[in-house]
C-alpha cells in the first residue's frame, strides 16, 4: 500500500466518489420507474426542474441498466463502487461477485489487438482493484471462489 491510501482522506475521497456514482444510477433508475406513474410536467414540478431537464435525465436512465435479479447491481464494477460506498459487507460482495456469470473476454483475430470490452467481463473486477474499490485480499477471495465454482461443475 502506498503511503498516499494510507492518507484518511484518500479513503473518504473514494468512498465519496463511489457514493455520487451509485447516487446517481440509483436516480436514474427511480426517475425512470417515476416517469411511468406521472408526465414529464408532473415529474419535474415535483422535483423543482424543468420539462427539458427530466426529459434529458430520462435519455440517460434509459442507458442505466438494472440491477440483475439476486444482486446490488447491474455489473461487477457498481457491485465493487456499492461496496466501496458502504452499502454492502465485504462478504456480501465477495458472495455476490463469486456468483456473477461472467462474460467471456472478446479475443482479438490475431490481426487487430483492439477489441470492446462487453459489460460483464472479469476486467471490471480487475478495474475495481486497480480503481480501488476493492482491495487485494478481496480480489483473490473472490477468483478462488470463482475457480472453486467452476471446478464443481
Amino acid at each position: 500500500m502506498s503511503t498516499i491510501e494510507r492518507i484518511p482522506d484518500v479513503e473518504v475521497a473514494r468512498r465519496l466518489r463511489s457514493r455520487r456514482e451509485v447516487d446517481g444510477l440509483d436516480y436514474y433508475r427511480v426517475l425512470r420507474r417515476l416517469a411511468t406513474q406521472m408526465t414529464q410536467v408532473d415529474l419535474a414540478r415535483s422535483l423543482g426542474l424543468t420539462q427539458p431537464s427530466i426529459s434529458s435525465a430520462l435519455k440517460s436512465a434509459a442507458r442505466v441498466a438494472e440491477p440483475r435479479e439476486g444482486f446490488s447491481g447491474a455489473s461487477p464494477y457498481e457491485i465493487a463502487q456499492r461496496y466501496s460506498a458502504g452499502e454492502m459487507t465485504r462478504d456480501q460482495t465477495i458472495d455476490e461477485l463469486s456468483r456473477w456469470e461472467y462474460v467471456p473476454a472478446p479475443r482479438t483475430d490475431g490481426y487487430d489487438w483492439l477489441t470492446d470490452d462487453p459489460d460483464g467481463t472479469w476486467d471490471e473486477v480487475r478495474r475495481a482493484l486497480s480503481d480501488g474499490l476493492l482491495d487485494a485480499e478481496m480480489y483473490t477471495a473472490v477468483q478462488d471462489r470463482v475457480d472453486e465454482l467452476r471446478s464443481a461443475i
